[in-house]
């Protein structure tokens, strides 16, 4: 096991497993939480006998998104910096070569929802709720979030979700075609039984097959991207967002 504040590493059989370990805070994504999660994620892919990681969170939440009370504290180049981090971190699941399966345990919002859409496979515990809310301060998604969702549930239902802010559990996510297993039990254990079904394949096979499907997914995604960027940096820097983020932040200190 780490001796990491932020996460939880760990092994089973062929698999590694990374938990987000700030369950007081929803595992909010702090700058800290990023660089011990870039570190875990090298030092299984590093390791020949790992051939699939497992994503989770600890208590009620996958993860909330952002620390939103780092976020109150940057000025706009501070702000291009965090979000320029957080994209990296997700692009790198992407390009990661080995299988990365999220294990929806609660809450996905935000970032963590972001982080759901740049995995491989989605397991969810039936009415974990997931979505991306950012509307609601004034800002768009920053980490993928408005390019993803549209590939992986089509440009319709996301907009809708997008432009509501409003989170649904995991059963809607499953019908519509993103979530792969729905389950009332652990669901660590069953990403576990659905990464040995491709485990006791050749991994090199494997490893290409999710190079190709992600090529398949990629078209333009780039640009999409890079005016996505563009949007939430406008807006978080516009007066509008500056008061809604001050004021989420003021609400969550009261609670």
């Amino acid at each position: 096991m780490s001796s990491a504040t932020t996460i939880k590493v760990d092994t089973v059989g062929a698999t590694g497993i990374i938990r987000f370990a700030r369950p007081d805070q929803l595992n909010a994504m702090s700058t800290a939480m990023v660089a011990e999660f870039l570190a875990a994620l090298e030092r299984f892919e590093g390791d020949e006998a790992i051939s699939a990681v497992i994503l989770t969170g600890e208590g009620k939440a996958f993860m909330a998104g952002a620390d939103l009370k780092e976020y109150a504290t940057l000025d706009a180049d501070g702000f291009r910096a965090f979000q320029r981090r957080g994209r990296a971190l997700y692009e790198r699941i992407e390009r990661y070569a080995k299988p990365v399966i999220a294990a929806v345990n609660g809450y996905a919002l935000g970032g963590g929802f972001e982080m759901v859409l740049a995995c491989d496979l989605v397991v969810a515990r039936r009415g974990a709720r997931m979505g991306l809310p950012e509307v609601k301060l004034g800002l768009v998604p920053g980490g993928g979030g408005t390019q993803r969702l549209t590939r992986k549930i089509g440009p319709n239902r996301a907009f809708e979700l997008l432009a509501t802010g409003e989170h649904r559990p995991a059963e809607d996510y499953a019908a519509w075609g993103l979530v792969c297993e729905l389950t009332d039990e652990d669901v660590v254990a069953v990403a576990l039984a659905l990464a040995a079904r491709f485990q006791k394949h050749p991994a090199a096979a494997v490893f290409e097959l999710k190079r190709l499907n992600r090529a398949a997914q990629a078209s333009e995604l780039q640009a999409g991207l890079d005016l996505e960027a563009q949007a939430l940096q406008a807006l978080f820097e516009s007066p509008d967002g500056q008061e809604r983020v001050a004021a989420f932040v003021a609400r969550s200190a009261a609670r």
